[in-house]
């Protein structure tokens, strides 16, 4: 029993950066244990028994302001990402991170940070599918997605908060402020604004894949012999953006391909029929 202390007081408390030991959710893992339970929970068992004999809430306007602070946040939190050493000192290299008390680092340090109150604002777009009865959505790969990512970007934080590991959650944030506009306006758009997005709807899975093999292929330098990054998270980091890079790509693959071939074999026909 003692050995199982040590090495949690180590994993924990002796590994992680000094500098967020008092910081809200990150002195201890039990915080963001306790998130995750809670909201497994409540998507799982409470909602889904609450949601059995009643209609679906109409959660337009909630929804609506919703999208619009996370506009606003992630353009925020990525332009202090940006803005706190990659329009300064860091490049596209094995840019370690700084663990001192100044002010650049520090900075890089809290932006990276509100990156985790983000992911946990995340969480409530599980609990809108389910209230509105769209329970289809709220499928594996929405949950799984939603999980790993708040655990990856709380363990970054923890250990190794700024550096080479700060591109991926600048990366993510931008994305997610295209993201979030393009569910803005195809809700509360004019109809031909709304045919128009579902268009370029496919393109939201495709940018997401794209971002995530930019990450992989960023992130990998770590393994070389001249970059002497901390190992610790990696392993974690690169299962999760695999697994969900596969899980995305089955998704396009299943909702996009299969529906264009689907269609080809159509148009084929009709043109049989019409000769």
């Amino acid at each position: 029993m003692d050995s199982v202390f040590s090495i949690y007081n180590t994993v924990f408390y002796e590994r992680a950066d000094p500098r967020v030991k008092d910081w809200l959710l990150m002195k201890s893992p039990w915080p963001i244990f306790f998130i995750i339970v809670t909201y497994l929970t409540l998507i799982k068992v409470i909602l889904p028994k609450h949601m059995r004999h009643r209609k679906a809430y109409d959660l337009k306007t909630i929804i609506k302001w919703y999208n619009i602070v996370q506009i606003i946040a992630n353009c925020v939190v990525t332009w202090g990402i940006l803005t706190s050493g990659w329009t300064t000192t860091y490049h596209m290299g094995c840019v370690l991170p700084d663990y001192s008390m100044k002010p650049e680092p520090v900075r890089m340090l809290r932006f990276l940070w509100w990156t985790t109150v983000l992911k946990l604002l995340e969480l409530f777009e599980t609990m809108f599918f389910i209230l509105r009865k769209k329970e289809t959505q709220a499928s594996f790969l929405h949950v799984y997605h939603h999980v790993s990512t708040l655990i990856i970007i709380w363990s970054g934080v923890k250990y190794v908060g700024g550096g080479l590991t700060s591109f991926p959650p600048m990366l993510n944030n931008g994305i997610h402020v295209i993201m979030y506009s393009y569910y803005l306006l195809s809700s509360e758009g004019s109809p031909s604004v709304k045919a128009r997005l579902t268009k370029y709807k496919k393109w939201l899975t495709i940018m997401q894949m794209i971002q995530f093999t930019i990450m992989l292929i960023h992130s990998s330098q770590v393994f070389w012999p001249n970059c002497p990054a901390p190992l610790g998270v990696t392993p974690l980091y690169f299962s999760t953006v695999v697994t969900v890079y596969y899980m995305f790509y089955d998704f396009y693959k299943k909702n996009y391909k299969q529906t264009e071939k689907r269609n080809k074999n159509k148009s084929c026909l009709n043109g049989v029929k019409n000769n």
